[in-house]
């Protein structure tokens, strides 16, 4: 279904995409790998519009979010790329009308619950206990994974570099797996494909990135993730997935208070940096995320921005 608004707007969903992407401001190849990652999903429109679309119906009801990449060895209080998105996409989910509670890996609740305050923005946090979700497993009416590792089809989770994780991130993927075969719509968000949700996207992966079938534990699994998802979303950096699906519904309902600011990105990377939540490539807390400086995400946001300001003055 697209809405009128849709299809009036169609060059600046567009433009989402590519702006999430990475066009211009990432290597050229790894933004050409996303885009055709996104066309292999939504070959005729925006991918950002239709999944934008997809929660615009389900206002009212309650939405389960996950993040969370822990590994002991490397970044034992989680990576930047993810909870950032989540807690932007929880602000916009509510906005929409839907009901949002975030899950995070144990390690990362009191880092969420200050960029929740960087927000403003009052959702429940919580940690991951999967035998409390198993007993809530009937609740969301849409579960969305942003940057959470996925098992590969060996059972076991990877870094984006083959590096088995056996301790620090919970695996989600049983709770997908069941919400696949209800009545639960199940979303993923992620760039290198070791995220759940990704198998569904597993033989394009392999053609266009082998090096992600091989893996450093041996397990001869690979890094993809097995588990697939309903709607997978693959961006340059995964915050940048989430902030351009909080921009879409901005501009599906012609609304932009769930938008995302820049300064709120700035002081987003500054407060996890200093919470020890670390830029994943360097391994450090930095002003910056997945190896780029913090300044390329800010402009990623005021793109994002700007582009859907600009659609609705028309």
């Amino acid at each position: 279904m697209t809405s009128p608004k849709a299809t009036t707007h169609d060059a600046a969903f567009e433009q989402i995409d590519r702006i999430i992407a990475g066009v211009g401001r990432i290597e050229r190849r790894v933004s050409d790998y996303i885009l055709a990652l996104q066309r292999e999903l939504s070959p005729e429109s925006s991918i950002t519009l239709e999944v934008a679309e997809q929660l615009s119906l389900l206002s009212g009801r309650v939405a389960y979010l996950f993040t969370g990449f822990v590994v002991p060895s490397r970044y034992p209080k989680g990576e930047n790329d993810g909870p950032l998105g989540a807690l932007a996409l929880a602000r916009a989910l509510r906005s929409a009308g839907l009901r949002p509670t975030l899950w995070v890996d144990p390690q990362l609740v009191d880092t969420a619950l200050w960029l929740a305050a960087e927000l403003a923005v009052t959702i429940p946090v919580q940690a991951i206990d999967l035998a409390e979700l198993e007993k809530r497993r009937s609740e969301p009416a849409v579960a969305i994974a942003i940057e959470k590792p996925g098992n590969n089809n060996q059972g076991i989770m990877h870094t984006f570099d083959g590096l088995a994780i056996s301790s620090g991130s919970l695996s989600i993927d049983a709770l997908f797996l069941h919400w696949n075969a209800s009545q639960t719509l199940t979303m993923a968000i992620g760039d290198r494909g070791n995220e759940i949700g990704f198998g569904a996207l597993s033989e394009p992966i392999a053609r266009w990135a082998p090096s992600s079938l091989t893996c450093q534990c041996g397990c001869g699994g690979g890094v993809v993730a097995s588990t697939p998802a309903q709607r997978v979303l693959p961006a340059a950096v995964s915050n940048w997935g989430a902030y351009g699906i909080a921009a879409a519904l901005a501009l599906l309902a012609g609304d932009t208070t769930g938008l995302l600011e820049p300064a709120e990105e700035e002081r987003m990377l500054r407060v996890a940096a200093v919470r020890g939540c670390v830029d994943g490539i360097c391994r450090r807390g930095c002003y910056g995320v997945d190896g780029l400086p913090g300044m390329t995400s800010v402009a990623v946001v005021q793109a994002l921005k700007d582009t859907v300001l600009d659609a609705l003055r028309g």
